[in-house]
């Protein structure tokens, strides 16, 4: 009986320590999602003649450094027009946001460098889908259509695509003991080209000088070309512009 009982405090040792294994396996495992430091899930853009106008929505780090690790982050809506004209840099200006269901309204700030305005956006999800901006400024105002960027592929899809590119870096490094990046997902415009067109640019960053980096374009999921950082091979031809 004592040999039966001594045999049954065995079996059970085994199986805490082997569920505290896999509790602690499961904990863990590693998800490439922890690593993003630059997250953007929204992208809005309208040109005219004298203005360009953009929405961007990003979850990222308050004080974005590349250093390998993933700081404290915050998310930041953010509503900025680049006038086009020299006449129109002395202006001071005001907007008017509109969407499906609503309306922001707000004054802009010119930014600390560049000839841009910004202004930050709160409560953006109450005005639903983003239709135009309209600029106010001396006695002149001006509409600005507003198109969505982000329709086929979105934030989430080009981590994923970006992923398998980089899918044999990504796990030997996970393998030998940690990743040791930090994920940096952005929408860019093509204004290189007449056609236009929008492009994922994924990046895994362990400093300014060591990086994986993919573009992706947006519409089809394609891998246009791919680049490590400048102390290795490119695996592309291609050129990649942010």
């Amino acid at each position: 009986m004592k040999r039966k009982i001594l045999l049954a405090f065995a079996v059970i040792s085994i199986i805490v320590v082997a569920a505290g294994v896999c509790a602690c396996t499961q904990e863990e495992e590693f998800k490439l999602e922890d690593t993003l430091s630059y997250d953007q899930y929204m992208y809005y853009f309208g040109q005219t003649e004298d203005f360009e106008a953009e929405v961007t929505g990003v979850n990222r780090e308050e004080l974005f450094i590349s250093d390998g690790e993933v700081g404290e982050k915050k998310d930041v809506v953010t509503l900025s027009i680049r006038p086009l004209k020299p006449a129109m840099l002395n202006y001071e200006y005001s907007y008017t946001l509109t969407g499906e269901s609503g309306t922001l309204q707000g004054s802009l700030e010119k930014d600390s460098f560049g000839v841009s305005s910004s202004a930050r956006l709160e409560n953006i999800a109450d005005i639903g889908k983003i239709i135009s901006v309209t600029l106010t400024y001396g006695e002149n105002t001006a509409e600005i259509a507003l198109e969505n960027a982000i329709t086929e592929i979105d934030n989430v899809k080009a981590l994923e695509i970006a992923y398998t590119a980089f899918q044999a870096e990504i796990d030997e490094a996970v393998a030998n003991g940690g990743f040791g990046r930090e994920t940096y997902v952005k929408i860019v415009r093509n204004d290189h080209s007449p056609e236009g067109g929008y492009y994922w640019f994924v990046s895994f960053i362990k400093d300014r000088d060591d990086y994986w980096a993919a573009l992706i374009d947006s519409k089809t999921g394609e891998v246009v070309s791919t680049r490590k950082s400048a102390a290795q091979e490119d695996e592309s031809a291609d050129t990649m512009t942010v």
